[in-house]
C-alpha cells in the first residue's frame, strides 16, 4: 500500500515540476504566435517591434529572420521582441523562431526605404537646458517650440520654457529679441514685456514677429522698427468669441500664419478652430467647431486640436490636423476644406497620400516648390508630400543624433521653417535647434 501511494505521489510530484519548470522552451500548447509588426517599413539599425505571444523573455532564445538575414534582439518579453533591422533592400519576410519553434500567425513583410538624400546637423543649442545667447552649442534653450524666417533669412525662435522669443542666424548665433525666463503678461517695450509659454510664431513682411502666446489665450506682436510689444487679439482668459481685439477669445493658440496682406490665420487648439485676424485687428471664425473630422465647406468642415498651420505660396492655408492625424487645406478662393494627406490613424506609413499615417502632426511648412513638410511629433521624424506620396526625409527612432536624414535622430520635433531650401525644425526635448539640407 506504501509503495503505491509513493508511485502516486512521485507521479504528481514529477507531473507539478514539469508544469512549473522554468525551461523557457515553448510547450506544445503554448506555440508562438506573430501578431504584428510595426514600423512594417524603414531603414537598416532601426528598431522595430513584433507583437504576439509566447515568445521567450530571454533574448537568445528568439530568433528573428529577415529573409535569410538574421536580426538583433535587443528586447524580450512573452508578448513582445524589439529588434534591430538587418541590412537589406525592397521586402524581406520576418520568421520568428521561440527556442527552434517556427512561430505561427501571417508572415509579415517588411519594406526597406530608399536612403533619402538629406543630413540632419545641429545648427544650436545643446542637450543641456537653458537661457544663454552665444553661437552653436553654446547657446542654450528650453524646450524651443516654434521656427520662423524673417525677410533676411534668420531664424526666429519661440522658446516656449523660457517665455522668450531668441533670434539665430544661419551661423549659429544666438541672442534674445524678448524675456528672461519670468512668465507674465504685459505689452511695452521688449526688455520689460513677458509672455506666458509662447508656443510659435510668424513673421510678416516687414519684419514684425506674431506669437501665439499660449498660456495668455492672445495673439501678440513685436514690433522691429520699435521694439514694442503689443497684444493683436484675445482677453488673456480662456474661451471663444469672435469680435475686435480683447473682446475675441481663444483657447490656448498654438500657432499664427501671416499671407502678404497682413492677415493672420491661428489655430485655436482647444476650441477646435481656425481663425482670421483681420489688419485691423477683428477676429473671425474660419472653419471648424466642435472636434471632430469633415471635409466641405468651411461651415461644416471640423478639426479636432489643430496645432500647426501655414499659408501656402499658391495663398491657401495648410494645417497640421493633430489628432485627426492629418493634413488639410483651406482653399481660400473656394472655401473648401480638403485632406491633403493622412488616413486618420496613427502609424508611420509612408506611400500614398490618402494611405499614409502620421502620430500627432504638429508643424508644417509649405516650400517654394509646394512640397509641404511635416514635423510628425510622435514619430520623431520630418515627413515631406510632394506629388502625391508621402515620404520621410529625416529621424528615425527617439533620440539624439546628427547625419544621413534617414538615420538621424529627433526628439519631439514640433515645427517647421524653410529658407533657400534648407529645413529648420525646433528639437522640443533635446533643446536644440536642428537644421536638414540636400546632400
Amino acid at each position: 500500500m506504501k509503495s503505491i501511494q509513493y508511485i502516486i505521489i512521485t507521479f504528481f510530484c514529477a507531473a507539478f515540476c514539469a508544469c512549473s519548470s522554468d525551461d523557457d522552451s515553448p510547450a506544445r500548447n503554448r506555440s508562438p504566435f506573430v501578431m504584428s509588426v510595426s514600423p512594417v517599413q524603414g531603414q537598416p539599425k532601426e528598431v522595430i517591434r513584433i507583437q504576439g505571444r509566447n515568445f521567450s523573455g530571454i533574448r537568445e532564445n528568439n530568433e528573428v529572420m529577415f529573409n535569410d538575414l538574421q536580426a538583433v534582439v535587443i528586447e524580450a518579453n512573452s508578448n513582445e521582441l524589439q529588434v534591430v533591422v538587418p541590412s537589406g533592400v525592397g521586402q524581406a519576410m520576418v520568421h520568428v523562431r521561440v527556442g527552434g519553434q517556427e512561430a505561427q500567425g501571417a508572415v509579415p513583410a517588411f519594406t526597406y526605404l530608399e536612403l533619402t538624400d538629406y543630413a540632419v546637423v545641429t545648427l544650436a543649442g545643446s542637450s543641456n537646458a537653458g537661457l544663454q545667447d552665444g553661437t552653436g552649442p553654446s547657446a542654450l534653450f528650453r524646450n524651443p517650440e516654434g521656427v520662423a524666417i524673417t525677410p533676411g533669412g534668420d531664424i526666429i525662435v519661440t522658446d516656449r520654457a523660457n517665455n522668450s522669443i531668441r533670434k539665430v542666424t544661419d551661423d549659429g548665433v544666438v541672442t534674445t529679441i524678448l524675456g528672461n525666463g519670468t512668465s507674465g503678461f504685459s505689452n511695452g517695450d521688449v526688455s520689460v514685456a513677458t509672455l506666458a509659454f509662447p508656443w510659435k510664431s510668424c513673421v510678416d513682411k516687414n519684419g514684425n514677429i506674431f506669437i501665439a502666446d499660449r498660456d495668455n489665450h492672445a495673439i501678440r506682436k513685436i514690433d522691429i522698427s520699435n521694439g514694442l510689444v503689443s497684444t493683436v487679439a484675445g482677453a488673456g482668459t480662456a474661451g471663444f468669441a469672435d469680435g475686435a481685439g480683447a473682446q475675441a477669445k481663444f483657447n490656448q493658440p498654438l500657432d499664427v500664419a501671416v499671407d502678404g496682406n497682413g492677415v493672420l490665420y491661428v489655430a485655436d487648439n482647444n476650441n477646435h478652430r481656425i481663425r482670421k485676424i483681420s489688419p485691423e485687428g477683428v477676429v473671425s471664425t474660419l472653419a471648424g467647431g466642435t472636434a471632430g473630422f469633415k471635409d466641405g465647406d468651411l461651415a461644416t468642415a471640423l478639426f479636432r486640436n489643430p496645432s500647426g498651420l501655414t499659408v501656402g505660396p499658391d495663398g491657401n492655408v495648410y494645417i497640421a490636423d493633430r489628432l485627426n492625424h492629418r493634413i488639410r487645406k483651406i482653399d481660400i478662393t473656394s472655401g473648401q476644406v480638403t485632406t491633403v494627406a493622412g488616413a486618420g490613424t496613427t502609424g508611420t506609413r509612408d506611400g500614398i497620400a490618402a494611405e499614409a499615417q502620421f502620430n500627432n502632426p504638429y508643424g508644417i511648412e509649405v516650400g517654394e516648390d509646394g512640397a509641404v513638410v511635416i514635423a510628425d511629433l510622435n514619430n520623431n521624424k520630418i515627413r515631406m508630400i510632394e506629388g502625391g506620396t508621402v515620404t520621410t526625409i529625416a529621424g528615425s527612432t527617439t533620440g539624439f543624433l546628427d547625419g544621413a536624414g534617414i538615420l538621424a535622430k529627433f526628439n519631439s520635433p514640433t515645427d517647421i521653417a524653410i529658407h533657400n531650401g534648407i529645413i529648420y525644425v525646433p528639437d522640443l526635448t533635446n533643446h536644440r535647434i536642428r537644421k536638414i539640407y540636400k546632400k
